[in-house]
């Protein structure tokens, strides 16, 4: 198995490689910057993590095998519409507090057997049919109808067999500690070939894709890129899931030749990441450098821990400042963009500005 992979890891066309090198090049770049500038005001990376998770709560109702979304209230499985959305709901906010638990320790999080199956047990904690399926390996072969019949390409994408799954599954999770503790392959190339690779099991009888997008994201944080949990990949994802998942069909279906061609998923898995890193970086453009931020406009950003909305009256009293001075800090922080104002005169209020 460890042979088989590092053939895959290497198995990219020379073509490919330029865009490969850029697309690298380009995320590292970002990973670095993200590492050396000042760190934005936390209430601000508060307000982009919370649109973050729920833009990818949102994403994960969306995002499926073939790329297609499903309909709100879709009744393929029998369930009334209304019963159908609830259910769906419910599982995005399962998702939610999945992506929430990996952003908020993933050194805490293993990659091991028991942290994927435990991923899949919460996410499908919802989901109609056999409670037995949450949290356990696929028992059945794969009959999934986006594998066109009778050909030979249906038969390179054919998932592993339910016997062959446990011990496929301990060999990836073994082969991909090994390459990221070794750093000897690039971590975002070892990331993208345990993806590929878990999809091409598919392990699960359903849910393959937000547990594999769980597990991307934790391996990314655990390669040093700590600025994943401030804009959605899953978003990114779903906005481009029909050329995503046709790059990955197309390298699995190579993946059992001699020399498989690993370019087309390479490419579109790194497209994603940067895609994401130029949405963050573009989040943050309007802010100063926090060193930038007096303290008194620091202080005055704290309160909205405690406070839905802060008036010039309540900074003056916090902070022990004079009401002209307090209202000097509340412009400056409405001309950065950190707060917005509303009301006017003596009814005039402050409320912290949502990230755009």
């Amino acid at each position: 198995m460890d042979h088989r992979l590092d053939n895959r890891l290497a198995g990219v066309s020379p073509p490919a490689w330029p865009g490969i090198l850029a697309r690298i090049s380009e995320i590292d770049e970002f990973k670095g910057w993200w590492r050396g500038r000042h760190s934005p005001p936390p209430s601000y990376l508060g307000g982009l993590r919370k649109k973050s998770v729920a833009l990818s709560a949102a994403a994960s109702l969306g995002v499926g095998w073939t790329g297609l979304p499903r309909p709100v209230g879709d009744t393929a499985s029998g369930l009334p519409p209304a019963l159908s959305e609830r259910l769906r709901r419910a599982s995005a906010a399962r998702y939610a507090h999945l992506v929430n638990a990996v952003f908020d320790g993933p050194g805490k999080i293993p990659l091991s057997r028991e942290t994927i199956l435990g991923f899949h047990a919460e996410l499908m904690r919802y989901a109609p049919g056999d409670p037995a399926l949450r949290g356990a390996w696929r028992s059945l072969h794969d009959r999934s109808e986006y594998l066109p019949r009778h050909t030979a390409e249906s038969i390179a994408l054919r998932p592993a067999a339910p016997e062959s799954i446990p011990s496929a599954m301990d060999a990836l999770l073994r082969w991909t500690t090994t390459r990221l503790d070794s750093g000897g392959a690039h971590p975002l190339l070892v990331t993208a070939c345990f993806l590929l690779e878990f999809l091409a099991i598919r392990p699960f009888a359903s849910g393959n894709g937000r547990t594999s997008r769980l597990l991307t994201q934790l391996l990314l944080l655990r390669g040093g890129y700590g600025y994943l949990p401030y804009a959605s990949l899953d978003k990114v994802i779903a906005e481009r899931k029909v050329e995503y998942y046709l790059a990955l069909r197309k390298s699995q279906s190579s993946l059992h030749l001699p020399r498989p061609d690993m370019g087309p998923w390479f490419l579109a898995f790194l497209e994603a990441l940067r895609l994401q890193a130029r949405e963050l970086r573009q989040a943050l453009a309007p802010l100063p450098a926090e060193s930038r931020l007096s303290g008194k406009q620091e202080g005055a950003l704290a309160l909205f821990g405690r406070h839905r909305e802060i008036t010039n009256r309540l900074v003056s009293a916090e902070l022990g400042i004079p009401r002209e001075t307090a209202k000097q800090v509340l412009n400056r922080l409405v001309a950065l963009h950190l707060v917005s104002r509303a009301g006017a005169g003596r009814a005039v209020r402050y409320r912290k500005a949502e990230p755009a």
